[in-house]
């Protein structure tokens, strides 16, 4: 099983992002839709356990800044391109067996 990010364009050209599983198949590669990524591939991360354990209170912190969050992703090692981040999707994608960090 290859999973990766596919580029999709909307009928009114917004760019869209899906991650697919990839497969030969009697020699043919077919394609299975596994999951929706969003408007940028940075908006969601694979991150380990053991990375964002130490920083979960503080993101749950309802009062966090804007560079509290940067300073905290800076320290897992994410990049993105939300500003400002309005939402963060802690999410355990039991399909693809990771966890992910979803910014927004």
């Amino acid at each position: 099983m290859t999973v990766i990010p596919v580029k999709r364009k909307s009928k009114k050209g917004n760019v869209y992002y899906n991650l697919v599983d990839e497969k030969r198949i009697n020699g043919k590669v077919v394609q299975t839709y596994v999951g929706y990524l969003g408007k940028s591939l940075n908006s969601k991360n694979e991150v380990k356990p053991e990375q964002i354990l130490q920083y979960i209170e503080r993101l749950l912190n309802l009062q966090i800044s804007q560079e509290e969050i940067n300073t905290i992703l800076k320290k897992i090692g994410i990049e993105y391109d939300a500003w400002p981040i309005t939402k963060i999707i802690i999410e355990n994608d039991l399909k693809l067996n990771k966890l992910l960090l979803k910014l927004k």
